[in-house]
C-alpha cells in the first residue's frame, strides 16, 4: 500500500480581493499554483455574508476570523507586496504574512513592481535628504532606504538556502514566488 501523496494549500494573501472581478484573479492565481500542483486558497473562499441586523464591525470581525482559519488550513502563503493606494503593499496583506510567519507557515513574498520602496515612495512624494543622508518626506518622517522592495518586515520571510528571492528582497511576480515554494516544497517532502 503507498502512501497518499501530501496535497499542498498555499494561502494567497494580497489586494486582488479589491479588484473589480476578484473572483477572475483568484482564478488566475489558482491557475499559476496548479502549475506547481499546489492549490491555491483564496480569501474569498471562506466568503462571509452579512447578517440581517449586523453591524459593519462584527461583519468585518467575521471576515477577519474567517481568513485567519484559512490560513492555519494552508501550508504557505503567497503574498502579493505590490504597491496597494500608496507606495507600499496592502495592509492586511501584511498582517496575513505576520501572522503565517507567527504559525510557522513559510511566506513567499512577490511583487509585480520592481523598484525599491524609496523610488516608489519617492515617485509618490517630494523626499529631502537630511544631513544623516536620511530620506525624509514632506511631514518630517524618515523613509526606509534598504534597497528592499518593501518594508523591510515583509522581505524574505521565507529563508532558505535553495530559494533567494530577487535584489529587491522579494520575489519578482507570482511564478518566481511559486517556484521557490516548490523548492521548499521539495525539501519537505525528502
Amino acid at each position: 500500500m503507498t502512501a497518499e501523496k501530501k496535497v499542498w494549500r498555499a494561502y494567497l494573501a494580497g489586494p486582488e480581493v479589491f479588484l473589480p472581478d476578484p473572483a477572475a484573479a483568484a482564478e488566475s492565481l489558482r491557475a499559476a499554483c496548479a502549475r506547481f500542483d499546489i492549490v491555491g486558497v483564496f480569501p474569498m473562499d471562506g466568503a462571509v455574508a452579512s447578517i440581517p441586523g449586523e453591524t459593519a464591525a462584527d461583519h468585518a470581525a467575521r471576515i477577519r476570523a474567517t481568513n485567519l482559519d484559512l490560513i492555519r488550513g494552508t501550508d504557505l502563503v503567497l503574498a502579493n507586496v505590490s504597491p496597494f493606494r500608496s507606495p507600499s503593499a496592502d495592509d492586511g496583506t501584511a498582517y496575513e504574512m505576520g501572522f503565517a510567519a507567527a504559525l510557522g507557515r513559510p511566506v513567499f513574498a512577490y511583487t509585480n513592481t520592481p523598484a525599491s520602496l524609496l523610488d516608489r515612495t519617492r515617485a509618490h512624494f517630494p523626499l529631502t535628504q537630511d544631513a544623516t543622508g536620511d530620506w525624509r518626506d514632506p511631514e518630517g518622517r524618515m523613509v526606509e532606504d534598504f534597497g528592499l522592495g518593501a518594508n523591510l518586515m515583509l522581505v524574505h520571510p521565507a529563508p532558505f538556502p535553495t530559494a533567494q528571492p530577487g535584489p529587491l528582497g522579494i520575489y519578482q511576480g507570482v511564478d518566481a514566488a511559486l517556484s521557490a515554494a516548490w523548492d521548499w516544497i521539495s525539501l519537505q517532502e525528502r
